[in-house]
C-alpha cells in the first residue's frame, strides 16, 4: 500500500496511490473534499472479462465483493482522517411472488443494480456482497440524506415493471441505512449496525427503509 505525496497540490491536499487486483486507486483531497479516482492497465471492459482480476460482478457489473470491501474499508479511514460523514446502505429484494429459473433471477437482478445505480450519486460505491445482497457507500451523506436516498430507491423499485420472460414482475427491496461516525465508529459495527436496520425492514413486512435503533 502506497504512501501520500503532496507535491503540486495546495496546503492540507495530496495524494494517495492504493493497489490492489493490478489496479491503482488513487484519491485526493482538495478543498476539504476527497475524490477517487481507478487508474487500469486495461480498459475496464477488459478488466471485467480478466478472471485473473476480476473488479465487477459478471451479472450486475457492480463490485465484487473483495474490492468493495476494500474500499469500504478505505473510506472509514478517511472519514476518520478527514471528518467527514459517509453512509452505508445494504439493499436486499424482498420475496418475488413467482417462481424464478437462475437465469431470470439474474435478469431481475442486473435491472435491480441498474436502478439503483441511477438513483445514486457517481461518487458513491455499489457493490455485490450476496446473491440479492448489495451494499452501497454513500459519499459525505448523513443519515438524514441517506435515508432519503433510500426512500427513493425503494419507491422507484416498487413501482417499476420488472420484465421476465415476456411477463411483467413487481418486486420491492428491503433497505438498512448506518451512518458514520452517527452509528459506528468502526468498520465492524458500521456493517453490523447496517445489517440490523436491515433486518428491522425485513422483519416489517419488506418494502421499508429503516435506520439502526
Amino acid at each position: 500500500m502506497g504512501g501520500g505525496y503532496g507535491g503540486g497540490w495546495g496546503e492540507g491536499e495530496g495524494v494517495t496511490i492504493h493497489h490492489i487486483h493490478g489496479i491503482n486507486i488513487a484519491y485526493f483531497t482538495s478543498k476539504g473534499r476527497v475524490y477517487t479516482l481507478f487508474r487500469t492497465p486495461v480498459h475496464l471492459t477488459e478488466l471485467s472479462r480478466n478472471k485473473g482480476s476480476i473488479m465487477f460482478d459478471r451479472i450486475t457489473q457492480t463490485l465484487e465483493r473483495e474490492f468493495f470491501e476494500y474500499l469500504l474499508d478505505l473510506e472509514v479511514k478517511k472519514a476518520v482522517r478527514y471528518l467527514y460523514f459517509f453512509s452505508l446502505m445494504i439493499l436486499q429484494k424482498d420475496t418475488v411472488q413467482k417462481d424464478l429459473d437462475r437465469e431470470e433471477e439474474d435478469t431481475l437482478l442486473k435491472r435491480l443494480a441498474i436502478l439503483v445505480r441511477e438513483e445514486i450519486r457517481g461518487t458513491d460505491i455499489i457493490g455485490r456482497i450476496g446473491h440479492d445482497k448489495f451494499f452501497i457507500v454513500l459519499d459525505q451523506a448523513d443519515f438524514q440524506a441517506s435515508f432519503k436516498v433510500g426512500e427513493r430507491i425503494k419507491d422507484r423499485v416498487e413501482h417499476y415493471g420488472f420484465r421476465v420472460d415476456g411477463q411483467t414482475v413487481t418486486l420491492t427491496a428491503s433497505i438498512g441505512v448506518a451512518c458514520f461516525p452517527t452509528h459506528a465508529s468502526d468498520l465492524v459495527a458500521l456493517i453490523q449496525k447496517a445489517e440490523g436496520a436491515l433486518n428491522l425492514a425485513r422483519e416489517g413486512g419488506g418494502g421499508r427503509v429503516c435506520l439502526p435503533e
